[in-house]
């Protein structure tokens, strides 16, 4: 192991990647046998968060940041109007997609079940794409980052402070704290869930009211989340996404149907 590098850190690097790549198959499983969920709709649920986030929001966030690093470097008001706007893109970006697939791709497949399956499917690939691609950059930056001199690198003071900040960030890093990522997407799990239970009833209830109140539920999950996290650390922004998870879980339980639910067989395509 390259010196420098703290090796429960890179077993916490490593479970949580472990964790994030399968926790969302042992939960797809669960679901497809627990409530016979057909795979389709749990694939146009993955494929809903690749269409609102890995294809579009993902790629112009990363742009817009780009173009805008010295105006949220710079500040404090800029940086929060951008967090908030993070927020409310995130919803409507994901919402969106999760209407569009129930009004179309899935307008055989309108079932509370049907809604769990996609919300597995959409926070599963979440979770084993972008997540786990995270961790698995964070944990190359900190082995490749330990071995490295700043004081060699041919580059501004500024980015050369830069990686000594970085370095630093990663040397204070407790075993523990790449957990927190893994353990939040189980509670994350639950709460795409729910957001996808609420946008089903647009289509069972009737009424668009159920659309926005996923999106603004959707932005105050993420923005409280990113508030507590900045105002008292990871840990109060893992509390923060559990009491989300909490009440997205009841959600989920309040607006299971009573009756058994007709539709197509589960085991279709």
């Amino acid at each position: 192991m390259a010196s420098g590098v703290d090796t429960g850190v890179i077993a916490g690097f490593v479970a949580a990647i472990a964790f994030d790549v399968l926790m969302p198959v042992a939960v797809v499983l669960w679901v497809r046998r627990r409530l016979g969920v057909a795979w389709k709709v749990v694939g146009w649920g993955a494929v809903a968060f690749a269409l609102s986030q890995l294809f579009t929001r993902v790629p112009l966030v990363q742009l817009f940041q780009y173009l805008l690093r010295d105006e949220l470097k710079d500040s404090p008001v800029f940086m929060g109007v951008w967090i908030a706007l993070l927020c409310i893109t995130a919803g409507l970006f994901e919402e969106t997609a999760r209407l569009w697939v129930f009004r179309g791709p899935l307008k055989d497949f309108r079932r509370w079940r049907d809604a769990v399956g996609f919300g597995v499917g959409h926070g599963g690939l979440e979770s084993a794409v972008l997540i786990a691609g995270m961790a698995v950059l964070g944990l190359i930056n900190l082995v490749v980052l330990s071995q490295l001199d700043p004081s060699t690198l041919k580059v501004p003071p500024d980015v050369m402070e830069q990686v000594r900040q970085t370095q630093a960030t990663f040397a204070a890093l407790r075993w523990w704290e790449p957990l927190l990522g893994a353990y939040e997407r189980a509670p994350a799990m639950v709460f795409h869930v729910a957001m996808s239970v609420l946008v089903l009833q647009r289509f069972v209830r009737g009424g668009v009211g159920w659309y926005w109140l996923a999106v603004g539920s959707h932005a105050l999950f993420n923005g409280v989340a990113v508030g507590a996290g900045k105002l008292a650390g990871a840990v109060a922004a893992e509390v923060a996404v559990t009491v989300g998870a909490l009440v997205g879980l009841w959600v989920i339980l309040r607006l299971r149907p009573k009756e058994p639910e007709p539709g197509p067989e589960a085991t279709a395509p």
